[in-house]
């Protein structure tokens, strides 16, 4: 609509035409000129010395052309009503310095202007959303776990831990489908057994030695093979790790009973297996020659020289690496990236807006022979 302000303008514009035009011929019609009364008198001119009279035919056409131009006037002023609809109707706000000269009042001088209404977010095909905060809170939720598990290759239960973060992708009948990423890791320590095949050669190599030399008389082939060294059904320490990262997974989550909220899902998974097999609690040269353990070999003997080259975290269960590599703090064991999937599900308890405990199972079904585990953890989410 138009603004109070400018109608009243214009209204008054047409009224003061209008009332001009009228003025103008009613003059015309009289028979004698109208003189108009002033403070000061002034010689009145005979008239014979006066204007003659227009003729009627002469204030007819005078009329007539003042009517058009009536008309043209009320013709422009209903194009600028047309014209000013669309600015009306964003209320534009007058300066304070222009209020007085506005019909019908306005804002008393030194007001100040009322604020302009708050900018509407854009939300079109060619503008993506922001994240905020245009959206704000979008029922997002990352959190972090902590158990334990069932590991692979028959070790020992093990600790575990990890972190997870849920996307929200549509509504579902009953709760809502949604994208989860997981990465978890967890380690196990286990008592095995193992046969070390370099601990074989070094026992028939020292044999023959101590036979030549007449220090000991040559053993049975058995003994020649697994002793003086422990080399069969050794007891090895197994340390273990499992890296899990599963970065495909759906989630269904069961909104409708309030704070309460179970769910279930599965996905694909990548699993990294690292082990390596210490015999350092296990193997002792020194007990194992007995007093051939004294025995010179350079500048220590061979008891010492044996627990450094042999004792140590083995790598694929035969030999430790390298005791400058062991000095030095290099890694070292054996390992393997493997493909599998993961299905599971748990419950979450919205203990706050933003803040949820709950429980979750997982079952990892692994390629490989008695690769698949299980983890069982609680877990914290943060919601926003």
């Amino acid at each position: 609509m138009i603004n109070k302000r400018t109608k009243c303008l214009l209204n008054a514009s047409g009224a003061f035409l209008i009332a001009a035009v009228t003025c103008v011929a009613t003059s015309a019609q009289a028979q004698e000129p109208i003189q108009i009364a002033a403070n000061t008198t002034s010689p009145t001119t005979p008239k014979s010395v006066a204007e003659p009279t227009p003729s009627i035919a002469s204030l007819q056409t005078r009329i007539a052309a003042q009517q058009q131009e009536i008309e043209r006037l009320s013709a422009l002023v209903e194009k600028l009503q047309a014209t000013l609809q669309p600015i009306a109707s964003a209320q534009p706000v007058v300066p304070n310095s222009m209020t007085g000269l506005m019909p019908g009042g306005g804002d008393p001088p030194g007001s100040p202007a009322p604020a302009p209404p708050p900018a509407l977010a854009a939300s079109t095909n060619s503008t993506p959303r922001e994240l905020l905060p245009d959206i704000g809170q979008i029922g997002a939720e990352l959190g972090f776990f902590v158990g334990g598990a069932t590991n692979p290759y028959k070790d020992n239960t093990g600790f575990a831990t990890g972190g997870y973060i849920d996307l929200p992708w549509k509504k579902v009948p009953g709760g809502k489908l949604s994208y989860e990423i997981m990465i978890g890791l967890q380690r196990s320590t286990t008592q095995q057994t193992s046969t070390s095949g370099v601990n074989v050669v070094v026992n028939a190599a020292l044999n023959n030695y101590l036979f030549e030399a007449g220090l000991e008389p040559l053993p049975s082939l058995t003994n020649y093979l697994a002793g003086p060294l422990p080399a069969l059904s050794q007891t090895v320490q197994e340390n273990a790790k499992v890296l899990t990262v599963a970065p495909f997974e759906l989630k269904y989550t069961i909104m409708k009973l309030g704070r309460f909220r179970p769910y279930v899902g599965g996905g694909l998974g990548t699993y990294v297996w690292i082990g390596s097999e210490s015999n350092t609690a296990t193997f002792n040269a020194n007990t194992a020659l007995g007093t051939l353990a004294s025995l010179p070999v350079g500048t220590s003997t061979l008891g010492a020289t044996l627990n450094s080259l042999l004792r140590g975290s083995q790598i694929g269960g035969l030999a430790p690496t390298s005791p400058e590599l062991a000095a030095r703090g290099v890694p070292h064991g054996q390992g393997n990236i493997m493909f599998g999937g993961q299905f599971g599900g748990g419950f979450e308890v919205r203990i706050a807006p933003r803040l949820s405990l709950g429980a979750d199972f997982r079952r990892n079904q692994v390629e490989g022979q008695n690769a698949s585990f299980n983890t069982f953890s609680f877990k914290q989410g943060f919601h926003w």
